[in-house]
């Protein structure tokens, strides 16, 4: 299904590869801890290269300046066996040196990965990753209408041919949309929707923290004390969500 939808993209037959990328590849040529090499080894199916974008293959002119360089993107499908190692799955695979978007799939469900990258200052010749955005799991069998809205503005018509840059930037914008979708119940971005998740992400993990300290709390001053917190986080959060 996973497939199906990368061909449904619409980019360009010249772009196309499908070439599945060898977990010696990854070992050989990069600087994997341990854990890193047992992963590889036993939470990932396969890594398929499935199209490389550059100025050879599509009508799109590349970027670069002091902090970023964006030449060329890469599509990438990546099939799991264990989605709770996500984030280090994603961490092995954007040892890959250019920028990439990320298909995760595990079994009929989806997640997307768009890490933006800059230029290493202590060697000019790598990028390392910026910061990391997934989407939310989505189920390829089991689609709501805004997951088909926002999967049917992942087709290449619907972004920038201005440059690279410009272009990964508008998938990231998507992405971050249809995260935030979630509680808006819209995909209409605004100018401040990533932040506004992060400040939603930080509150949560708070109110996480707050639930577990009111369960181990003996003292009842301490606890009627920690619920006025616990109070005040929820309203913050409730208001962060409707300013999305």
């Amino acid at each position: 299904m996973t497939q199906e939808l990368l061909q449904n993209l619409n980019i360009p037959l010249t772009c196309k590869i499908g070439k599945k990328l060898f977990k010696k590849q990854f070992t050989e040529n990069f600087s994997l801890s341990n854990s890193d090499k047992k992963i590889l080894t036993n939470d990932i199916e396969s890594i398929t290269l499935e199209y490389l974008l550059n100025k050879n293959t599509i009508n799109i002119a590349p970027y670069t300046d002091e902090e970023q360089e964006y030449s060329e993107i890469a599509f990438i499908k990546v099939e799991i066996l264990n989605p709770n190692k996500l984030g280090q799955i994603v961490n092995i695979v954007q040892n890959i040196p250019y920028p990439l978007i990320i298909f995760l799939a595990c079994g009929t469900k989806l997640c997307i990965n768009i890490s933006p990258k800059r230029i290493n200052k202590s060697d000019s010749t790598k990028l390392v990753v910026e910061e990391s955005h997934f989407s939310q799991w989505i189920d390829l069998q089991n689609r709501t209408k805004i997951e088909d809205e926002f999967l049917e503005s992942l087709k290449v018509q619907n972004h920038p041919f201005t440059d690279f840059l410009s272009f990964y930037r508008s998938y990231l914008d998507k992405l971050i949309a249809f995260n935030a979708s979630r509680y808006s119940g819209s995909l209409i971005p605004h100018a401040n929707t990533k932040e506004i998740l992060q400040s939603i992400q930080s509150v949560e993990a708070k109110i996480a923290e707050v639930k577990s300290k009111i369960k181990k709390e003996t003292s009842f001053s301490a606890k009627v004390n920690t619920n006025i917190e616990l109070k005040k986080l929820s309203d913050e959060l409730e208001k962060l969500k409707g300013s999305l």
